[in-house]
């Protein structure tokens, strides 16, 4: 049998990918039930995937059939990229990690792009940028760090805090759907 290559979820069987789609979906859903907030291009898709999950799944995928389900449906296909702060709620014919748009199944979430149509962020990334932001700011000002190491940090928090506050300006909340 040949080596998969492809990231981990990508091998799994339905029933290991499914939990933490669930799982993010159903945190979704609780925040904008708490007032919390997406944005992003892709902040409907992920409010709607999100409300369509816990409709059909309550939150719960307990059975192989239920696990296939939820990932059989394309308006389901949210992944988590913690490294870029941001949920992708797949649709591969607007994906820019895969330039050729080709027939591949999941993102790569090593090749995200900042313009991309798939992303979609929460209040909960953005304040997981914030603190990126500053910890940054925090590394840029030590003195033993070389000079030009500090500018590209401090250029880095920069362009995290203004990704944190595109978000803050541009969210939209379930109230903001139903109106």
């Amino acid at each position: 049998m040949p080596e998969c290559r492809a990231p981990p979820f990508c091998c799994s069987p339905p029933a290991a990918r499914s939990p933490p789609v669930a799982q993010d979906l159903t945190d979704v859903h609780e925040s904008l039930d708490n007032g919390g907030g997406v944005s992003g291009p892709a902040a409907r898709r992920l409010i709607n995937a999100a409300g369509t999950q816990h409709r059909r799944f309550g939150g719960l995928v307990t059975t192989t059939r239920q696990a296939r389900s939820l990932l059989a449906d394309p308006t389901l296909n949210v992944f988590h990229n913690s490294e870029a702060f941001l949920f992708c709620n797949y649709d591969r014919a607007k994906a820019l990690c895969h330039p050729s748009r080709g027939g591949q199944a999941t993102p790569s979430l090593d090749r995200c792009r900042s313009s991309c149509a798939n992303i979609a962020r929460t209040d909960e990334h953005a304040n997981q940028i914030e603190n990126a932001a500053a910890e940054l700011r925090t590394q840029a000002s030590s003195p033993l760090l070389p000079e030009p190491l500090a500018d590209r940090l401090r250029q880095k928090a920069d362009h995290l805090a203004h990704l944190a506050s595109d978000h803050r300006t541009s969210r939209i909340t379930t109230d903001q759907e139903d109106s």
